[in-house]
Protein backbone atom coordinates (compact mmCIF):
# COMPACT_ATOMS: atom_id res chain seq x y z
CA UNK A 1 0.00 0.00 0.00
CA UNK A 2 1.50 3.39 -0.70
CA UNK A 3 1.81 6.18 0.79
CA UNK A 4 -1.43 8.27 -0.67
CA UNK A 5 -3.98 5.35 0.05
CA UNK A 6 -2.29 5.29 3.85
CA UNK A 7 -2.89 8.78 4.11
CA UNK A 8 -7.03 8.99 2.96
CA UNK A 9 -7.85 5.49 5.24
CA UNK A 10 -5.65 7.41 8.48
CA UNK A 11 -8.11 10.89 7.72
CA UNK A 12 -11.38 8.69 6.70
CA UNK A 13 -11.01 6.68 9.95
CA UNK A 14 -9.77 10.27 12.18
CA UNK A 15 -12.73 11.83 10.47
CA UNK A 16 -15.45 9.40 11.50
CA UNK A 17 -16.15 8.76 15.32
CA UNK A 18 -17.00 5.76 16.79
CA UNK A 19 -20.48 4.98 16.44
CA UNK A 20 -21.23 4.56 20.30
CA UNK A 21 -19.81 7.77 21.25
CA UNK A 22 -22.25 9.30 18.42
CA UNK A 23 -25.55 7.97 19.90
CA UNK A 24 -24.79 8.44 23.69
CA UNK A 25 -23.74 12.03 22.88
CA UNK A 26 -27.16 12.61 21.57
CA UNK A 27 -28.57 10.36 23.97
CA UNK A 28 -27.39 13.35 26.82
CA UNK A 29 -28.13 15.58 24.15
CA UNK A 30 -32.37 14.90 24.12
CA UNK A 31 -32.06 14.06 27.53
CA UNK A 32 -31.19 17.88 28.42
CA UNK A 33 -33.32 19.19 25.94
CA UNK A 34 -36.03 17.24 27.61
CA UNK A 35 -35.01 18.44 31.13
CA UNK A 36 -34.87 21.51 30.34
CA UNK A 37 -38.08 21.78 28.54
CA UNK A 38 -39.53 20.49 31.69
CA UNK A 39 -37.68 23.05 34.21
CA UNK A 40 -39.30 25.82 31.64
CA UNK A 41 -43.04 24.02 31.65
CA UNK A 42 -43.16 23.54 35.60
CA UNK A 43 -43.83 27.24 36.55
CA UNK A 44 -46.22 27.24 34.01
CA UNK A 45 -48.21 24.43 34.62
CA UNK A 46 -47.94 25.02 38.65
CA UNK A 47 -49.37 28.44 37.53
CA UNK A 48 -52.05 27.11 35.40
CA UNK A 49 -53.15 24.39 38.25
CA UNK A 50 -53.00 27.11 41.08
CA UNK A 51 -55.31 29.46 38.61
CA UNK A 52 -58.00 26.45 37.79
CA UNK A 53 -57.66 25.53 41.77
CA UNK A 54 -58.89 29.04 42.59
CA UNK A 55 -61.39 29.12 40.03
CA UNK A 56 -62.94 25.86 41.95
CA UNK A 57 -62.76 27.61 44.82
CA UNK A 58 -65.06 30.36 43.70
CA UNK A 59 -67.45 28.56 41.58
CA UNK A 60 -69.84 28.63 44.17
CA UNK A 61 -69.86 32.16 45.13
CA UNK A 62 -70.11 33.22 41.25
CA UNK A 63 -73.04 30.70 40.82
CA UNK A 64 -74.55 31.72 44.32
CA UNK A 65 -74.32 35.80 42.89
CA UNK A 66 -75.94 34.48 39.11
CA UNK A 67 -78.85 32.85 40.82
CA UNK A 68 -79.35 35.85 42.36
CA UNK A 69 -79.60 38.31 39.75
CA UNK A 70 -81.18 35.78 37.96
CA UNK A 71 -83.79 35.46 40.43
CA UNK A 72 -84.19 38.90 40.97
CA UNK A 73 -85.14 39.77 37.18
CA UNK A 74 -87.51 36.76 36.51
CA UNK A 75 -89.37 38.26 39.65
CA UNK A 76 -89.30 41.87 38.17
CA UNK A 77 -90.72 40.11 35.09
CA UNK A 78 -93.44 37.55 36.40
CA UNK A 79 -94.32 40.02 39.00
CA UNK A 80 -94.67 43.13 35.78
CA UNK A 81 -96.79 40.46 33.40
CA UNK A 82 -98.90 39.22 36.81
CA UNK A 83 -99.60 42.88 37.28
CA UNK A 84 -100.68 44.05 33.85
CA UNK A 85 -102.58 40.89 34.11
CA UNK A 86 -104.49 40.92 36.52
CA UNK A 87 -104.89 44.29 38.25
CA UNK A 88 -108.44 45.56 37.43
CA UNK A 89 -109.36 42.38 35.75
CA UNK A 90 -112.35 39.99 35.99
CA UNK A 91 -112.54 37.03 38.10
CA UNK A 92 -111.97 34.68 35.32
CA UNK A 93 -108.77 36.37 34.10
CA UNK A 94 -107.23 35.91 37.58
CA UNK A 95 -108.06 32.49 37.22
CA UNK A 96 -106.35 31.82 34.40
CA UNK A 97 -103.04 33.39 35.06
CA UNK A 98 -103.26 31.62 37.88
CA UNK A 99 -103.66 28.07 36.12
CA UNK A 100 -100.92 29.14 34.02
CA UNK A 101 -98.66 29.83 37.19
CA UNK A 102 -99.61 26.39 38.56
CA UNK A 103 -98.64 24.59 35.35
CA UNK A 104 -95.78 26.25 34.53
CA UNK A 105 -94.69 25.72 37.97
CA UNK A 106 -95.28 21.85 37.78
CA UNK A 107 -93.74 21.64 34.78
CA UNK A 108 -90.37 23.18 35.40
CA UNK A 109 -90.11 20.85 38.80
CA UNK A 110 -91.05 17.77 36.32
CA UNK A 111 -88.43 19.00 33.67
CA UNK A 112 -85.62 19.50 37.07
CA UNK A 113 -86.65 15.84 38.72
CA UNK A 114 -86.17 14.22 34.99
CA UNK A 115 -83.01 16.13 34.29
CA UNK A 116 -81.50 15.39 37.86
CA UNK A 117 -82.29 11.37 37.66
CA UNK A 118 -80.79 10.72 34.14
CA UNK A 119 -77.43 10.18 32.86
CA UNK A 120 -75.60 11.93 29.60
CA UNK A 121 -74.78 7.87 28.61
CA UNK A 122 -78.63 7.86 27.75
CA UNK A 123 -77.95 9.90 24.68
CA UNK A 124 -74.55 9.28 23.65
CA UNK A 125 -75.58 6.72 20.80
CA UNK A 126 -78.06 8.95 19.66
CA UNK A 127 -75.47 11.86 19.64
CA UNK A 128 -72.90 9.98 17.83
CA UNK A 129 -75.60 9.29 14.94
CA UNK A 130 -76.11 12.86 14.64
CA UNK A 131 -80.32 12.87 16.14
CA UNK A 132 -81.04 16.65 16.51
CA UNK A 133 -81.54 17.28 19.83
CA UNK A 134 -78.93 14.57 21.41
CA UNK A 135 -76.17 16.32 22.06
CA UNK A 136 -77.94 19.12 23.88
CA UNK A 137 -79.91 16.56 25.69
CA UNK A 138 -75.76 15.50 26.98
CA UNK A 139 -74.87 19.36 27.89
CA UNK A 140 -78.18 19.29 29.85
CA UNK A 141 -77.00 16.31 31.89
CA UNK A 142 -74.08 16.84 32.58
CA UNK A 143 -75.25 20.43 34.19
CA UNK A 144 -78.05 18.85 35.56
CA UNK A 145 -77.29 20.17 39.28
CA UNK A 146 -77.55 24.11 37.86
CA UNK A 147 -80.47 23.12 35.52
CA UNK A 148 -82.30 21.57 38.29
CA UNK A 149 -81.35 24.61 40.54
CA UNK A 150 -82.70 26.89 38.09
CA UNK A 151 -86.23 24.97 37.02
CA UNK A 152 -87.20 24.16 40.69
CA UNK A 153 -86.08 26.81 43.05
CA UNK A 154 -85.84 29.54 41.08
CA UNK A 155 -88.37 29.58 38.61
CA UNK A 156 -91.01 27.45 41.03
CA UNK A 157 -90.27 29.66 43.94
CA UNK A 158 -90.99 32.81 41.78
CA UNK A 159 -94.39 31.11 40.36
CA UNK A 160 -95.26 29.93 43.97
CA UNK A 161 -94.59 34.17 45.15
CA UNK A 162 -96.15 35.44 42.05
CA UNK A 163 -99.47 33.10 43.06
CA UNK A 164 -100.25 34.72 45.53
CA UNK A 165 -100.37 38.44 43.95
CA UNK A 166 -102.84 36.70 41.33
CA UNK A 167 -104.59 35.24 44.39
CA UNK A 168 -105.06 38.64 46.13
CA UNK A 169 -106.20 40.17 42.69
CA UNK A 170 -108.67 37.39 42.60
CA UNK A 171 -110.00 37.92 46.03
CA UNK A 172 -110.96 41.65 44.75
CA UNK A 173 -112.13 40.18 41.57
CA UNK A 174 -114.58 38.05 42.93
CA UNK A 175 -115.87 41.41 44.60
CA UNK A 176 -116.00 40.17 48.35
CA UNK A 177 -116.28 43.19 50.56
CA UNK A 178 -115.45 43.12 54.31
CA UNK A 179 -112.99 41.84 56.53
CA UNK A 180 -113.94 38.56 57.83
CA UNK A 181 -114.88 37.47 53.42
CA UNK A 182 -112.03 38.47 52.42
CA UNK A 183 -109.79 37.00 55.08
CA UNK A 184 -111.59 33.85 54.73
CA UNK A 185 -111.21 33.82 50.57
CA UNK A 186 -107.92 34.93 50.64
CA UNK A 187 -106.98 32.37 53.00
CA UNK A 188 -108.96 29.65 50.80
CA UNK A 189 -107.33 30.81 47.80
CA UNK A 190 -103.86 30.65 49.15
CA UNK A 191 -104.52 26.80 50.38
CA UNK A 192 -106.05 25.83 47.24
CA UNK A 193 -102.87 27.55 45.14
CA UNK A 194 -100.48 25.70 47.87
CA UNK A 195 -102.49 22.22 47.40
CA UNK A 196 -102.60 22.04 44.21
CA UNK A 197 -98.97 23.13 43.68
CA UNK A 198 -97.61 20.76 45.74
CA UNK A 199 -100.04 17.84 45.05
CA UNK A 200 -99.68 18.26 41.78
CA UNK A 201 -95.47 18.12 41.81
CA UNK A 202 -96.01 14.67 43.85
CA UNK A 203 -98.10 13.15 41.41
CA UNK A 204 -95.93 13.84 38.28
CA UNK A 205 -92.57 13.62 39.74
CA UNK A 206 -93.34 9.64 39.47
CA UNK A 207 -94.26 10.32 35.52
CA UNK A 208 -91.09 12.47 35.65
CA UNK A 209 -88.26 9.36 37.01
CA UNK A 210 -90.09 7.16 34.54
CA UNK A 211 -89.86 8.83 31.45
CA UNK A 212 -87.22 11.05 32.39
CA UNK A 213 -85.51 10.10 28.83
CA UNK A 214 -88.04 10.96 26.82
CA UNK A 215 -88.95 14.54 28.42
CA UNK A 216 -85.08 15.33 28.38
CA UNK A 217 -84.61 15.06 24.96
CA UNK A 218 -88.17 16.53 23.97
CA UNK A 219 -87.21 19.84 25.66
CA UNK A 220 -83.41 19.30 24.44
CA UNK A 221 -85.17 19.13 20.91
CA UNK A 222 -87.65 22.11 21.44
CA UNK A 223 -84.31 24.29 22.34
CA UNK A 224 -83.10 23.95 19.01
CA UNK A 225 -85.19 25.71 17.71
CA UNK A 226 -84.57 29.03 19.29
CA UNK A 227 -80.67 27.99 19.07
CA UNK A 228 -78.73 25.05 16.64
CA UNK A 229 -76.34 22.94 18.38
CA UNK A 230 -72.87 23.14 18.02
Amino acid sequence: MDNDEQQNLTSQSASEPPSEEVETAAQESAEKSAEQTADETKPARKKKKAKQKKKNKNAWLIWGISVFFLSFALTVLFSFLTEISVKGSPAFVCIIVLLVLLVLNISCDVLANAIISISPEAFHAMASNKIKGAKRAVTFCRNATKLSSIFADVIGDICGIVSGAAGAALVVGVGLTGTTWELIASIGISAAIGALTVGGKAIFKHVAVKYNKQIVFGFAKFTTFFKKEK
